[in-house]
């Protein structure tokens, strides 16, 4: 992404990423630590603390990774995006019965990102996710449909990427003579 004059170019640089990413974790993990539930319980591995401030580095590598290539990406890409991420996160204030919110996001992220700090952390914390749905809560009917439906809306997103490329392939090119 280049752009002439910028200086916010940096962020996106994998190490910054990380840093502007941890740091959205900590400031979270601080803010839930108010809660006196969640202070409580905050070693658990099972808990809130545990289980919900790890997917925030992710989720903000993934942001970063999006606002880099927001001009690359066309509408229905971002649609795409903003429906996976609205689902994920409605599953924190409302219903959505038989999706786990972080398996849905993260399989997503890790299939469709370009950032190498997006996809390592979404593949970390896909693995305490998973093990905490499978062998800790015995979870298995949300955690499987959010994989599958993650993937699902990634294969539908690669292939609307292949018909914008696709029909510039096809397009005439100008004949040199």
């Amino acid at each position: 992404m280049d752009r002439p004059g910028s200086n916010f170019l940096f962020i996106f640089r994998p190490w910054i990423s990380l840093l502007i990413s941890l740091m959205g974790a900590a400031c979270f993990g601080c803010y839930l630590l108010l809660s006196p539930g969640v202070r409580s319980h905050w070693f658990e591995l099972s808990g809130t603390f545990m289980y919900v401030v790890p997917i925030v580095v992710p989720f903000v590598a993934y942001l970063l990774d999006r606002g880099e290539r927001w001009s690359e990406r066309n509408k229905k890409q971002k649609l795409v995006d903003a429906i996976v991420v609205l689902i994920a996160m409605w599953r924190v204030i409302g219903n959505v019965p038989f999706v786990s919110g972080h398996t849905l996001f993260l399989s997503y992220c890790i299939i469709t990102s370009r950032s190498l700090v997006a996809r390592l952390s979404a593949l970390t914390v896909m693995a305490q996710t998973v093990y905490l749905k499978y062998f800790v809560w015995h979870d298995w009917v949300t955690s499987t449909s959010g994989i599958v439906l993650g993937c699902v809306a990634a294969i539908i997103a690669w292939q609307m990427e292949d018909v914008v490329l696709g029909a510039q392939a096809t397009s005439p090119a100008a004949i040199p003579k």
